[in-house]
């Protein structure tokens, strides 16, 4: 079936773009920001005029319905749905809007920092207003008729990222990776790195890797097998995983642009056989029966000299 769906010491640009996979819908979205590095004894005059520009951007936010009085953190009651669909999120931070904001003009690039309180609240994701919200509202309507069970489908946000580093230097990218929205199983799996040789940026340009990323760049990432839990019809503690890639540029490392990627496999047999026994038939395995048109991740790692 066919599913659409800061890094290193010297990180200068974050391309922060969401996009979606599941079982019977597809969109994405894309923020493009550009990175300030914040410093001790930044003036009023600067923080003023954030403030007027964050005023300006409340005018301009086509979803601002969502957001209570004060438009700091979402106003779920004008869903028309089931408060319990959030029951088992963290509280929303009083300052969740502003750091989605800050997020997207790159006035806070330190994603690595966010807890839980922000990064498992759906809003958090651009696309739930949009996309998402959709699942529950048409499960509230009278006539409706559910005709398919999410069984497998995942998200990831940012998937596509920017590192610039020298030879020797280590980097963190930090990515997000949920169930998506319609999805009412628990997902085990497994993921590895890998490289790609070519892929397409956000101004729609094919970007091409230098040869033998693997042997000059290495790579883990934390955690590497897990459970997704659901996100419908209620989303669960472990709906979303913060995953961090730590990586080394070797001294050697040869100036050139290397393509980071992230895969997702099945879990070893010992993890499939302790969860298949736990969830029963709420289990799902589906990582090997989801093609995708554009990689989980495409970090865009430019080494110089």
């Amino acid at each position: 079936m066919k599913i659409k769906w800061l890094a290193g010491l010297l990180l200068l640009t974050v391309l922060i773009s969401g996009c979606t996979q599941n079982g019977g819908s597809s969109g994405n979205s894309t923020v493009q920001t550009q990175v300030t590095i914040s410093q001790p004894g930044v003036s009023n005059s600067t923080l003023e005029a954030q403030d007027a520009e964050f005023a300006l951007y409340l005018t301009k936010y086509k979803q601002k319905r969502i957001f209570s009085g004060n438009y700091s953190v979402p106003d779920r009651a004008s869903y028309g749905i089931s408060k319990m669909v959030f029951a088992n999120l963290p509280p929303v931070p009083t300052d969740f809007l502003y750091k989605v904001y800050l997020i997207k003009y790159g006035r806070f690039v330190d994603i690595a920092s966010l807890g839980p309180e922000y990064y498992k609240q759906p809003e958090f994701d651009p696309e739930f207003t949009r996309f998402g919200l959709k699942y529950w509202e048409e499960w509230k309507a009278v006539n409706y008729s559910k005709r398919h069970w999410g069984t497998v489908g995942f998200r990831t946000y940012p998937f596509s990222q920017h590192v610039v580093a020298k030879p020797g230097n280590s980097f963190n990218i930090t990515m997000f990776l949920s169930s998506d929205w319609n999805v009412e199983t628990y997902q085990g799996i497994s993921l590895t790195t890998g490289w790609l040789p070519w892929a397409v940026s956000e101004d729609g340009k094919t970007m091409n890797a230098t040869d033998n990323s693997g042997k000059y760049i290495s790579v883990n990432v934390t955690p590497n097998e897990f459970i997704l839990t659901p996100a419908f019809p209620q989303f669960t503690e472990e709906w979303v995983k913060k995953l961090t890639f730590s990586g080394k540029v070797s001294e050697t490392t040869p100036p050139g642009l290397y393509i980071l990627t992230v895969r997702i496999n099945k879990p070893s047999q010992v993890n499939s056989d302790k969860w298949l026994l736990e969830y029963l038939n709420l289990y799902s395995e589906g990582a090997g029966m989801v093609s995708t048109d554009k990689p989980y991740l495409q970090a865009f790692i430019n080494v110089q000299q």
